[in-house]
């Protein structure tokens, strides 16, 4: 019974992993003749969740594991590529600089409002969405030259030897993301910040109780999430040597989508960023699977396979699907 409920848990824990391998295996076997699982695919998958919302998922996790959310990830994304291009004309590495700052101002601000003012974290992200969409279009079209909804910057990347990819042609985006991932990986693990995310999450009382300054890592939480979110605003802008006035416009959905099919629990104090990594990996697959299927099939299916993988994501985190796991288990001790 002990060896059983053992592997029981091992395949529960990593049950995102084996769903992304099964994924994997059974879009390798359908789409063989089309070669799914080439070299040049896999990068472009790998591609996809750099450039669409990888990094913002990364960010949203820290935020998430203590019970919070974060809805001005997007807008972040974008303001900081526009603020970028605007000061990287005058100096690249100050650019980079001011781009980044946008994410740990607005990150800080979040958390002030969250942690002092008491304000929900949905509504004080979400009233940062707003306020940095308005600063976006007010500082494009005030300093910038507008092409459509397009930014140039002074018809030129900013570091392009840096930042448009290796010399193999693989995206320097990918192996940043993989260095990203793991580093937010050690963080969570071996850091008193990265402990004290899980013990605000599970239990904010508590874990003030044991002398965990709970304000403290709610703010780090939430600026992490904007330095993230900045960081790949500016490496996008970087690479493309344009930044777009709607870049990142629903992202923050996708990021959270991303870490609830991650095994993130949305209410905080339970997932992994290893989770949240291949959470990624099956949102972009599904979403590359569309691609290879016939001109017939509505790419709307693909909102609502991806509605439904989020929703059971979550409900069988619930507490109801524990508590009924936990019944049944009674019901078959006491038999």
């Amino acid at each position: 019974m002990k060896t059983i409920k053992k592997y029981y848990n091992w395949f529960y824990s990593k049950s995102t992993i084996l769903a992304f391998l099964l994924l994997v295996i059974v879009a390798s076997l359908v789409f063989s003749d089309q070669n799914f699982m080439s070299t040049t695919n896999v990068f472009n998958i790998l591609l996809k969740v750099a450039k669409n919302g990888g990094f913002l998922a990364l960010g949203m996790t820290f935020v998430i594991l203590c019970g919070e959310i974060d809805l001005s990830a997007g807008a972040v994304f974008a303001l900081s590529g526009v603020v970028m291009g605007l000061v990287g004309q005058v100096n690249p590495f100050l650019g980079i600089i001011a781009g980044i700052l946008v994410g740990v101002i607005s990150g800080y601000m979040i958390g002030f409002m969250v942690t002092k003012m008491r304000i929900s974290s949905w509504i004080a992200s979400l009233a940062m969405l707003f306020a940095l969409r308005g600063a976006i279009q007010i500082v494009a079209e005030k300093s910038v030259v507008i092409k459509g909804s397009v930014l140039t910057f002074a018809d030129a990347k900013i570091l392009p030897d840096v930042f448009t990819g290796l010399k193999s042609g693989i995206s320097i985006l990918i192996p940043i993301l993989f260095i990203l991932t793991f580093l937010c990986m050690y963080i969570s693990r071996h850091t008193k910040f990265g402990i004290g995310l899980y013990a605000v999450g599970g239990n904010g009382e508590a874990a003030r109780m044991m002398g965990i300054d709970v304000d403290r890592i709610k703010v780090k939480a939430f600026v992490c999430s904007g330095l993230i979110a900045a960081f790949s605003g500016v490496l996008l802008a970087s690479s493309s040597g344009s930044a777009t006035l709607s870049a990142g416009n629903t992202y923050e959905t996708y990021a959270i989508a991303m870490c609830a099919i991650g095994g993130v629990k949305l209410s905080g104090g339970e997932g992994k960023f290893s989770g949240t990594f291949f959470g990624m990996l099956i949102y972009f697959i599904i979403n590359t699977i569309f691609t290879y299927l016939p001109t017939g099939v509505s790419v709307h299916w693909q909102s609502i396979i991806m509605g439904a993988l989020v929703l059971i994501s979550v409900g069988v985190q619930s507490d109801y699907f524990k508590t009924l796991k936990g019944s049944k288990r009674i019901v078959r001790h006491n038999r």
